[in-house]
């Protein structure tokens, strides 16, 4: 008990201390995450968005490795039956949503892959269990609705083969077409998120769509838009392909 109430008050400090020397190297990264937050019109510092990265990343590694992380979750009751497409974006800390779903379930994780093959066996280690099938083809999708299982897809994980959308005022690419496919082919749609709240985190199922529903790609986007805006901090602005030269 002792260490773990020292880890969380070292987390603080020790962002302070790892900021600087961060931009020391990434300060053009900073300067355009700047931009982007004053485009859209954001009372948030890149510092703030830095420091909740951060602190949601240690809660999520520490959730991955089972470590008690305080979680509520909400509307839960909502999640229809299989199969199901979970959807969601990188917000707060978004590491533990696959692993929420794969508690009592196997599912289907669709993940993209970095150039960095160190960094992308790290997190294909940490991310898989037992109850979780790391997936990279979206030809998936066939055998998930044929075997009645669960796919989680992150919206904002990929510019390719995304549409572009308005959110905060900026271009935004997401990637809708594989959940609405898969609506037409049969599978519920459901959207999902979670959020830091104080010293905890909430998961929460925000929409539900049935098979066969008439969705509107623009009312999906929509709907991340006004959970950014919720906690505007907590979006990961960095993921969203930094321009590179």
């Amino acid at each position: 008990m002792f260490f773990k109430a020292l880890a969380f008050i070292l987390r603080k400090p020790l962002f302070e201390l790892l900021y600087p020397i961060y931009l020391l190297k990434f300060g053009k990264e900073r300067d355009y995450i700047a931009e982007r937050l004053k485009k859209a019109n954001l009372q948030v510092k890149p510092k703030d968005v830095y420091k909740n990265l951060f602190f949601n990343g240690i809660d999520s590694l520490r959730y991955l490795q089972n470590k008690n992380i305080s979680v509520k979750f909400e509307n839960w009751n909502l999640v229809p039956e299989k199969p199901v497409v979970f959807v969601s974006i990188h917000l707060g800390a978004f590491e533990m949503l696959h692993r929420a779903l794969a508690i009592n379930e196997k599912i289907n994780l669709m993940v993209s892959q970095f150039r960095n093959k160190k960094l992308d066996n790290f997190l294909n280690s940490t991310r898989k269990t037992p109850n979780i099938n790391i997936v990279k083809d979206t030809r998936i999708l066939k055998h998930v609705i044929r075997n009645k299982e669960i796919l989680a897809v992150m919206a904002d994980q990929s510019k390719y083969g995304a549409e572009y959308f308005e959110i905060l005022g900026q271009s935004v690419p997401l990637f809708l077409k594989l959940p609405l496919t898969a609506n037409k082919l049969g599978a519920n749609i459901v959207l999902f998120r979670t959020f830091r709240q104080g010293d905890g985190h909430v998961i929460r199922v925000e929409k539900v769509y049935e098979p066969g529903s008439k969705i509107k790609s623009v009312e999906i986007a929509k709907i991340f838009e006004n959970w950014i805006l919720e906690f505007p901090e907590q979006w990961a602005w960095n993921f969203l392909y930094f321009p590179t030269e």
